[in-house]
Parts: structure tokens; sequence; C-alpha cells
């Protein structure tokens, strides 16, 4: 098997334990030429003859006589047994990653790709794949394949809301898309370019849900496209199905990485709620109705709607059969987290209160490929999924419709995702809780204190966001695609940039590294301690940087916008593209960058009310030894830097600081406000 160096730091994704190194190289012409045949792969991908190249190179090339230049022939051999049997998913079929046997046919691709031994022949099979297997298991396979091949190194690949937009945008939108292109009607936008440009108003799904709902004052966020893509984009790079010894990947991070990244988007959605006045996160019985609704008005590719969920509605008959097994399951994790071991497949006990404990923990959760005993623990996130999505049951692989949660672009529409992952995190929790507490010693940083923050008006307000949208609809040929552009616009949350100004005193020169947090504030509780002890999973991470002190006081400011956790939003394919060909032709160098892609920037804060909502900001001063300092790096989101202490730190677990003092710890009350057009 194909093992490809792969370095990772603790928490390395965006929303992540580490600040993020961001730099731009400028493409030389093999990179400009490789980057475009990548990208229009990814273009129209439910067609299969637009692009003359890729579809000659695919329509002729001959997998099984080049076999000798993939290093997984076995993957080649099946995937050849399966086309040739006629066995294949149905071109038609909705993909997705919790159906075994599209799963099992997405893998042998994914093994033909990432073993083919050049980029020439990686090329040629990606070509001959996209004519003949079904669009939604290339995409996967493929992407993974660009994530983790070294000659795709820091290429891009089209945003998944523009390759599949119909997991997006409703389907009265991409009727409106399909209408204007069969019309060409009237043009909404300017004109660019050579293009016709059509801009599509969109709506959310609180305007066709036939009910009313408190959860869907919350669709704004739950629906944004950059929130979803992330959430894709992180389970494409950590798949379930991916072993970290077939690409290296160091065993302690995979683990942390799920439960670091759920925690956070769990505390972000928190915040949200808070904002929003709609309480807590709901908990459910197996055994009783679920309470929220779910209603996403998006179609599949083929035209059958995405599953909806009525309001207290109990479990559908058909998944009874699942409800035995998940309360095994649970018990079993229960029993780990509060036993302190975990059983392997040859019966021997696994100690997870260690410095790998909470990795192993993540891996019998997830159900991953690299648990300790998937036999004994399952796969309760998938079994969980199944059941709460209310998807029908099929016999047929490619007769399968997939529930929300059973769809990565569309997981965090659904409320039934947060309450999952509650009850997930409340596993976490319990496992937090028997953790011993930082001492002071491990806190401090002696020398250091942190005088005083001051931070500008926090405010938010909602702008107008655009996604091109060309893909959802049939062209007759690639250029008649590319002169047609389609656009869907839709009210989004954004923020103004704000600074931090940081005066601390040092009592001599030395580095270190500080992190900022978000939390919640309640007027009930009054005692900061309360919440380092009490709440602390519910604090956001919003930046973490490297500072260098001198002796004396040390005015430090620091812009929103250069958050390490935070990114810009990703370049739209057509201006992506035009700048490529531009390069390609010689008329500007072509600029891109080692990280492609990150939480967005506009998501910065939550929301906020009119009148000010509070909420709590945590900062924290820690020693940086540049000597046990690391730098990894991470497919899409680039380099980083860790101090080498464990994700979220210090609020990684309770902290009990009622008894101690620490000056480089700083809590402060800040106001969010949310603005209106007037305001602006």
């Amino acid at each position: 098997m194909l093992k490809i160096a792969l370095f990772l730091a603790i928490g390395a994704v965006c929303l992540v334990e580490g600040a993020r190194i961001t730099q731009n190289r400028t493409a030389d012409m093999d990179f400009l030429h490789n980057q475009k045949k990548i990208f229009e792969l990814l273009l129209y991908v439910q067609q299969n003859d637009l692009i003359d190249s890729e579809y000659l190179v695919g329509k002729v090339y001959d997998l099984e006589n080049n076999i000798d230049m993939y290093n997984d022939k076995t993957s080649v051999q099946r995937l050849l047994w399966l086309y040739r049997q006629g066995v294949m998913v149905d071109r038609q079929a909705i993909f997705s990653p919790y159906n075994n046997e599209q799963l099992f046919e997405m893998k042998q691709l994914f093994g033909v790709l990432i073993s083919a031994k050049n980029f020439d022949t990686f090329y040629k099979a990606a070509s001959w794949a996209r004519l003949r297997v079904n669009p939604g298991i290339f995409v996967s396979a493929f992407s993974a394949a660009v994530l983790y091949r070294p000659d795709c190194k820091y290429m891009r690949l089209p945003a998944i809301y523009e390759i599949f937009p119909n997991l997006f945008y409703s389907s009265r939108v991409i009727q409106e898309a399909e209408n204007i292109k069969m019309s060409r009607g009237m043009r909404l936008a300017p004109e660019v370019g050579n293009q016709e440009t059509f801009m599509i108003y969109a709506n959310y799904s609180s305007a066709y849900i036939p009910f009313e709902d408190s959860e869907y004052q919350l669709d704004y966020y739950m629906e944004d496209v950059s929130l979803n893509a992330y959430y894709y984009y992180f389970r494409q790079v950590f798949p379930t199905w991916l072993s970290s010894k077939t690409v290296d990947i160091p065993m302690n991070m995979r683990g942390q990485l799920y439960y670091f990244i759920h925690q956070q988007l769990m505390a972000k959605y928190y915040l949200e709620r808070l904002s929003n006045n709609v309480g807590e996160i709901a908990d459910f019985d197996w055994y009783k109705p679920i309470y929220p609704g779910f209603f996403s008005g998006l179609t599949y590719s083929n035209g059958i709607p995405i599953p909806h969920r009525n309001r207290y509605s109990n479990i559908p008959f058909y998944k009874n059969k699942y409800l035995k097994e998940v309360n095994v399951l649970e018990t079993r994790i229960m029993e780990a987290i509060d036993s302190g071991y975990l059983y392997d497949t040859e019966g021997n006990k696994v100690n997870i209160y260690t410095p790998e404990g909470l990795t192993l923990l993540s891996n019998v959760i997830e159900g991953n490929i690299d648990s300790c005993n998937i036999k004994f623990y399952g796969m309760y996130d998938a079994l969980a999924r199944d059941i709460l999505g209310y998807s029908f049951e099929y016999k047929d692989k490619s007769k399968m419709i997939p529930s929300a949660l059973q769809c990565y672009p569309v997981n965090m529409r659904d409320p039934a995702f947060y309450m999952l992952y509650k009850r997930i995190m409340s596993y976490f929790l319990r496992y937090k809780k028997y953790l011993p507490s930082y001492t002071q010693s491990e806190l401090q940083f002696p020398g250091v204190k942190i005088e005083s923050v001051n931070i500008d008006k926090l405010s938010t307000y909602f702008d107008q966001c655009d996604t091109l949208i060309s893909n959802a609809v049939a062209v007759e040929n690639l250029k008649t695609g590319q002169s047609l552009r389609l656009k869907a616009r839709r009210r989004c949350l954004n923020y103004k940039p704000f600074s931090y100004k940081f005066n601390i005193n040092s009592d001599k020169e030395m580095k270190g590294m500080l992190r900022i947090f978000l939390g919640p504030s309640f007027d009930e509780i009054k005692q900061d301690f309360i919440y380092l002890k009490n709440y602390y999973y519910n604090f956001v991470e919003m930046d973490k940087f490297v500072v260098e002190l001198r002796q004396g006081m040390n005015n430090i400011e620091r812009q929103s916008s250069d958050s390490t956790m935070t990114q810009p939003e990703m370049i739209p394919s057509d201006i992506f593209m035009d700048k490529l060909n531009k390069a390609i032709s010689g008329s500007e160098p072509f600029m891109y960058s080692e990280s492609m892609l990150g939480f967005s920037e506009r998501l910065t804060l939550p929301k906020g009310r009119p009148e000010g909502m509070k909420y709590k900001m945590f900062f924290f001063l820690s020693p940086f030894d540049e000597g046990s300092a690391q730098t990894y790096e991470m497919p899409m989101f680039g380099k980083i830097l860790t101090d080498n202490r464990p994700a979220g730190f210090p609020l990684d677990r309770p902290m009990y600081a009622w008894n101690y003092t620490i000056p480089n710890m700083y809590l402060k009350d800040v106001l969010i406000y949310n603005l209106n057009e007037k305001e602006m």
C-alpha cells in the first residue's frame, strides 16, 4: 500500500489548536497545467462528454494494460471487475459514505488514483473514471486522492457548493436556474467579460417549512454555505474509511480532531442559540418522539427530495431493529469511560486515561477504521445517524435515498445533528471529568501578567453572499457552460472587523502563546471561575498566536482578520479559472496559498442582538518554547505551528481556579450587537 508522509498537529484543522502559517507561492507552468486539469474534471460532473481532452483521454485509456503503473494492483482489478460485470453503482444513484456497498466501490477507485505512479497516470485514470463511475463516488474518491497525492500538493478543487449546488440551495433556486438556462431570461447582474451573468435570489428553508419551529431561527447559521462546506472538507480530509497507516498519519491525531472539531462546532452553535434566545439544545430518547422537525427543500441531483422529519415523530418502525444495538453500544462506551479501559480485538484491556486515551475513545465512538475493536464497539456515530435521519431502507445499492445526516454537505442543516453531537459530547465530558485538573504550576507563566485588554465594538450584520451555481444545469458543451454564469444570492451573517489591544507586563524578554476564547455569559453567574469549571466546553477558540515580550509593559495589537482560526471566503471558480488561464497564457503570474480552506471569517462572531448580547472573552498567555515547538502540515489547511499542548488548552478540561490566582489569565465581558441596514 502506498504510504504518503503527512504530519498533523493536534487539532490542526482551522478550528484548531495551532497557529496557522500562511505562505503564498508563485506557480510554474507544470503546476498551472496540472491544476487546470484537476479543476476541469470536477466541472459539470453529472455530464460526461463536455471536455474534449478529458473525454478523449478517458475514452481511449486502457486501465488493465497499464496496471503496472499502479502500486495498488488489487484495487485496479476490483474496479475493473465491477465495471465489466455491470454492477457499479448507477450514475443516477445518490452516493453516501454510509452505504457500505457504495463505499467499497469508492475505496477501490481511491486505491487506483492514490497509487498511480505519476501525475500523467493519475490524470488518465481519473479521466477514465469520470466517464464511467457514479459522480458522487468519483468526486469523493478523486478529491481525497488530490488531497493526499504529493504531486497534487496545494492544488485547489472547486468548492463543494459549486460542484453540487443542489445540496446547498432549494429546488426552487435550481429550477429557476434551469429556466434561465433554457430561456436566457432577463439579466439581473452585470455582465463580466464574455460571460452572461444571472442572479437568482434565494431564501433559507424557514421560508418554506410547513410548520413554525424556533429551531429555524438559526437557519442563517445552520444553512450557511461556507459552514457546511467546512464540515464536508473536514470529513473529506479524515474519512472514517481511511486508515492512518495508509497515509502515515500519527495515530494520536485522528481522534483528537474528531473530538475537538465537533466540540468547537457545538460551542459555536450554542453561542448562536443564545443570540436567538432559543434555549438549550434538546435531549432525546430513542423511545420517545423526536421534537425538532427537519425540512430542507433540497433535492438530490436525480430529483428525489432529501427525506424530511415531522416534529414530535417517533423513530420509524423499520428502524426499531437498530434500537437494541445502539443501546448496547452506548452502554459499552459508558462502561469504558467509567472503568477506564477499552477491550481490543484480543480481549486485552487498553487504558484510556493516558496521553493517547482521547484518541482511542474518539476512534471507538466514531467507529472509524482505526478503532481498537470495531467488532465490539461498532460504529456508533454512523448507526445513530441512520436512526435519527429517518432515511428509508433499501435493498439495491443504487436505490438508497440518504438522509441529511448521511450526506456530509447537508449534515449541519438538520437540528438532529446537534442533538446527536450533544450526546456524543456528553461522553467526552464524562471522560474529561475523570482527568486530573491542571495545577497552578501547569497554568502559570512566571513573571508575566495581563494587565488589561481593550476591544473595539463587536458588531455583526447580514450581508449579501453570492454563490456560483452554474453546475446545477445541463449544458451542451463546456464552451456554452463557461459563457453562462448563474449565481444564487442570499443574506448571510458577517461581522465588522475589530482589534484587540493588550497591555502585558513581563519581567524579562521571552516568547508566549496567546489564546483567545469566546464563551457564554449569564447574569445569574457572577464568579468567573464557575465558567471555567462548568462551561469550559462552550468556549470557542477564536485565535492563537505567538507574542514576543520585552521587559516591562508591552502594548500588543491584534486584528480579528489576522486570526489563525479563520479564512476569507474561497475565490469563486469562474474568477479562479480566469486567473489560471491568464497565467497559462503568460499575461500575469499565478499566486496560490498553502492554506486553501478554513472556518469562514464571516462567522467569527455569533449574531448577537440589536440591543447587545453579553458574552465572555477569556485570554490565556502561556510560555512558548521554540525548541519544543513544531510545524506540521495538513491537506487543504496548510502549515500549523503548535506548542504541543492539548487541543483547546487550557479549556480542554474543567479548570478549578478558585483557590489560586493566575496573572497570565484574563476574563472580560463583551457585548455583541447585530446591526440593521440603517446602522451600517
